[in-house]
């Protein structure tokens, strides 16, 4: 895959992410590992690549500490990689993330991350889709940097796909009553 490629890659899933985190159907860790996982071909389900990252957003559970963006990247690379890669070189590329992302924003913590924008909903949600939409990034590229191949097969259709704001609304109904 050449840079171009995978840059244009990079910039679908991401998009995709931040897609699904600014529908309100997902919060942060969710999105990136649902948009990685169909975006690169995952194989997980949606609704069980939702599950395994629902308790990871808000800070791990909504307690403010690694932030969900960044902990739904890791849990990406980790799923994409552990397939091909021996678990040193997964713990490696899982550091690669924290420390980009790290980089990028100065912390890993949910809580630091948010607190200049906690006291407006509107710039802490806008904040928060540019995390997701950054983590997923950061993911994407460790991944295809390792696992080149997967970029050739990317699933532009699930990329593309957008739900409405009724659908979104009507998922998210539909978990609160569950």
């Amino acid at each position: 895959m050449n840079h171009k490629a995978e840059t244009a890659a990079v910039a679908a899933l991401a998009g995709k992410a931040r897609a699904l985190f600014e529908s309100k159907e997902v919060l942060c860790a969710e999105a990136v590992l649902v948009a990685l996982n169909e975006g690169l071909g995952g194989g997980l389900e949606p609704e069980r690549a939702r599950g395994l990252a629902v308790g990871y957003g808000n800070g791990m559970g909504g307690s403010g500490c690694a932030c969900g963006a960044l902990t739904g990247a890791v849990l990406s690379v980790s799923w994409f990689l552990s397939k091909d890669l021996p678990p040193g070189e997964v713990r490696k590329a899982a550091a690669e993330v924290h420390e980009r992302f790290k980089a990028a924003h100065g912390s890993a913590c949910c809580r630091v991350l948010t607190k200049p924008v906690k006291s407006d909903p509107g710039k802490h949600f806008a904040h928060c889709a540019g995390l997701t939409e950054q983590g997923a990034a950061i993911a994407a590229s460790v991944i295809l940097a390792r696992l080149p191949g997967l970029g050739k097969s990317l699933n532009h259709a699930a990329l593309a796909r957008r739900r409405s704001r009724l659908s979104s609304l009507l998922l998210r109904l539909a978990d609160r009553l569950r």
